[in-house]
């Protein structure tokens, strides 16, 4: 495989950090990775290298770089991770996540897939950006944000953790509503952030199914 640190060029001149691995052999397509509330951290290359090694394209943008360049956090700046987050426009996120989008474009089609923050901008890529073919959207809490005024303009894969405070079942319905077309699942016992190893919330048998789902979606 071919890793690579990029700088990505937005619409509007913004320069961003980007962490692309390219396949062995020709690309089954194109993923983008979206980041926790964290920067593109260890474990977010650690999916972007999973997602290569069944051979795909896949690029982290990092999305934080706008306020803070090359931001990486500790598990423990929640706080600082929201401030970040909350200062970065719609309009400067949809120009960010359209730049790694067209960084993966080829022969295949182009999925983004999204983890917490990243779920959310998953589900906002899926409604706003060009040359998204589906999504992938992880616990992402701030989904029914977007959902009350935009719905996705292509096929949608939500994973959710029964044990998930920020996601209850009331807002599990309100994202079936926005997309009653999706395909959803709820994983029993697990919490917010179960697919990140480094966390204390990881469930590696969820986290195993969620990702066997994923890659059987993107192969549909």
């Amino acid at each position: 495989m071919k890793k690579t640190d990029l700088t990505l060029t937005a619409a509007d001149g913004h320069r961003l950090g980007a962490y692309s691995v390219e396949p062995d052999g020709v690309p089954r397509g194109g993923v983008v990775i979206l980041q926790e509330i964290f920067g593109v951290n260890a474990h977010t290359r650690h999916d972007v290298e999973f997602f290569a090694e069944a051979g795909y394209h896949a690029i982290a943008p990092a999305m934080f770089d706008r306020i803070e360049p090359g931001a990486v956090l500790e598990y423990s700046q929640t706080a600082r991770g929201l401030e970040i987050a909350n200062s970065i426009s719609e309009p400067q996120l949809l120009a960010d996540l359209q730049a790694a989008i067209d960084a993966v474009v080829g022969p295949g089609p182009v999925t983004v897939i999204g983890f917490c923050w990243g779920g959310a901008l998953a589900y906002l890529a899926a409604c706003q950006n060009r040359g998204v073919d589906r999504a992938v959207c992880y616990y992402g809490s701030r989904i029914v944000k977007f959902c009350e005024r935009m719905k996705p303009a292509v096929p949608v894969m939500y994973h959710f953790g029964a044990l998930d405070k920020s996601l209850p079942p009331e807002a599990i319905e309100l994202i079936r509503a926005a997309d009653p077309k999706g395909v959803y699942h709820v994983y029993e016992g697990a919490d917010h952030a179960f697919t990140n190893s480094d966390r204390p919330n990881f469930s590696s048998g969820a986290a195993a199914l969620a990702h066997a789902r994923t890659l059987d979606f993107l192969e549909a």
